[in-house]
């Protein structure tokens, strides 16, 4: 588990990355550990990604116990979270960028970190303010195109890559997360 200071340090470097400052690539390290330490952003999205099943969430069958709920929502969360740098890892060497998947992952990762509070923080706002149906989906579609940029700044800068290579990194994030969504909505109806 990261320290305080470490944790700090990498919010940091994710916001400078969040202004497209490829300064901020300079914090997280190359290595394994590193990358493995940057999970720790999954705990502190947890709590966002429990109150977007509160007010958004697919409703379990009547009946279902909450301990079941709880338990089937805690592993799609974990696992949700290792697909894509499963994916990932296996693509770079198709992409030559292996050996900077570990510095990459660690970025991406505490981006997330940006990327979900961004998205409730806007999401609530707009709700607090009472804002139409149609402004929310307005501002949210602003903010998923700007998540994107984010993403590709990341993907780009941390891997090395050219502009179409590291979208495509980003548009597999995506498809991987909507599908693994897919996945998880379907074994709840069923």
């Amino acid at each position: 588990m990261p320290s305080l200071a470490e944790v700090h340090r990498s919010l940091y470097g994710a916001a400078l990355l969040a202004k497209f400052d490829s300064d901020g690539l300079n914090v997280f390290g190359h290595e394994g550990t590193d990358a493995a330490r940057s999970f720790f952003a999954a705990v502190i999205v947890a709590p966002m990604y429990l109150l977007w099943i509160i007010l958004y969430g697919e409703a379990y069958p009547e009946g279902t116990p909450f301990i079941f709920a709880f338990l089937f929502e805690s592993l799609a969360y974990v696992i949700g979270w290792l697909i894509f740098p499963l994916v990932i890892w296996y693509l770079s060497p198709v992409l030559g960028c292996r050996e900077r998947f570990f510095h990459f992952l660690a970025a991406y990762n505490w981006a997330a970190v940006i990327q979900n509070a961004l998205f409730m923080g806007v999401d609530l706002l707009s709700w607090l303010l009472g804002a139409p149906e149609m402004a929310r989906g307005f501002f949210g579609l602003l903010l998923f195109a700007y998540i994107l940029l984010y993403g590709w700044f990341v993907a780009k800068h941390a891997l090395g890559l050219p502009g179409g290579p590291a979208a495509t990194i980003v548009t597999l994030d995506i498809m991987i997360a909507m599908f693994w969504e897919m996945i998880t909505d379907g074994m709840i109806r069923s």
